[in-house]
């Protein structure tokens, strides 16, 4: 599977640069039909030979395109599933075929006539014996029926559209990632905000979001995710995950609003002492 899933990214892959390499790394290591292989960054990094950063880049390119996905997330010291879903269960075309073994079919006379002009030399008959259509042709028994060479149109090498598609031709490409139902208030309230964002998340990613709504609310989310937009770029949703892990959470049901008190002032009055005020008033 590894060399038809390498012949899938090099044919039918759209990704460029570092991301194709990317897809390649995965390929080149993927040992069954699904094109599943499990790779970390420091695996990708001694293919690619490349930095952290360019790698973390590159495979996220990857993902963007939809030609890679991220099966199963990385869990402690184990490093993520990575899958070419349009490669699963692609197999490379066959071999063209070389044409005829004997040279040009030879021009038929009728049954047991020689042809004086082949190119096959004498001694070889245009009979029965040596022919390869079917036993009655359009001259009758023993003449065989004309055929085109092996690579013309009834006998192209070239794989037609639905053998082609048999034979693991990638679908049409996903139009931007699906986003789970409940982490939709989110991202719509992000993206009316004017924050344009990838939401690219893995799926364990996903269910972080999911448990940071419930806990903290969609209101304190998009408000952190306006306030960090505004000053810096930001290209990922990927980025406002730290920062909403540390927001504090909604407060308890019921739970109600303190009311400052202000200081009472009745009765207040300044600090005076006669003895001192005497003083500073014989010294001067």
């Amino acid at each position: 599977m590894t060399i038809d899933a390498m012949h899938w990214v090099w044919t039918h892959s759209q990704a460029k640069g570092n991301a194709r390499l990317v897809l390649l790394a995965v390929a080149d290591k993927a040992p069954g039909p699904d094109a599943k292989a499990r790779m970390g960054t420091t695996e990708f990094r001694a293919r690619l030979n490349a930095s952290r950063s360019v790698v973390q880049n590159a495979v996220d390119k990857a993902l963007e395109t939809g030609e890679l996905v991220e099966a199963e997330p990385a869990i402690g010291s184990r490093p993520a599933t990575y899958q070419l879903p349009f490669a699963v269960g692609y197999a490379r075309p066959a071999p063209g075929a070389r044409g005829p073994e004997s040279g040009p079919v030879a021009e038929q006379q009728g049954p047991g006539i020689e042809a004086p002009n082949s190119e096959q030399g004498p001694g070889i008959r245009a009979g029965s014996e040596n022919a390869r259509g079917p036993e009655s042709g359009p001259g009758g028994p023993g003449i065989e029926a004309p055929r085109g060479p092996e690579s013309g149109p009834l006998n192209q090498t070239t794989p037609t559209r639905s053998e082609s598609k048999q034979a693991g031709e990638p679908a049409p490409p996903v139009l931007g990632p699906e986003i789970p139902i409940n982490c939709r208030p989110l991202v719509d309230t992000i993206t009316a905000a004017g924050i344009l964002v990838r939401w690219n998340l893995s799926t364990s990613e996903w269910f972080t979001v999911e448990a940071l709504i419930k806990r903290t609310g969609v209101a304190a989310l998009a408000a952190y995710a306006q306030k960090q937009a505004s000053t810096r770029d930001v290209s990922y949703a990927r980025y406002f995950l730290p920062g909403w892990r540390d927001l504090p959470p909604l407060p308890e049901p019921g739970t109600a609003r303190p009311s400052l008190r202000a200081v009472p002032t009745t009765g207040w009055q300044p600090y005076t002492n006669p003895t001192d005020i005497s003083a500073y008033s014989n010294g001067f």
